[in-house]
């Protein structure tokens, strides 16, 4: 599937990922899902330090308001999609 370009307008993925480092940004939702899990092992583990830890959790905190904007972006499309299926009698 290709990626589409990122806009510059205020629906939700443009303002979820503002203030994202653009690694994480650059993320597909289910690898950013995927280091998500991760993060939430290692935290869990007790086997990182309390840096690290806190690290891991404010890393967390942008894949977790990627992968909100990022479902906030297909569900737009979705009801895009619906509304326009509805307008045009399907």
């Amino acid at each position: 599937m290709a990626k589409k370009p990122a806009s510059t307008d205020s629906t939700p993925s443009s303002t979820a990922s503002a203030g994202l480092d653009p690694a994480i940004a650059a993320l597909g939702y289910e690898e950013a899902v995927q280091q998500l899990e991760r993060l939430v092992e290692s935290i869990e583990s007790g086997d990182v330090s309390l840096e690290a830890s806190l690290a891991a959790y404010k890393k967390g905190e942008q894949l977790l308001r990627h992968c909100k904007g990022l479902l906030d972006r297909a569900e737009l499309s979705v009801r895009e999609l619906s509304l326009a299926d509805a307008e045009h009698g399907g």
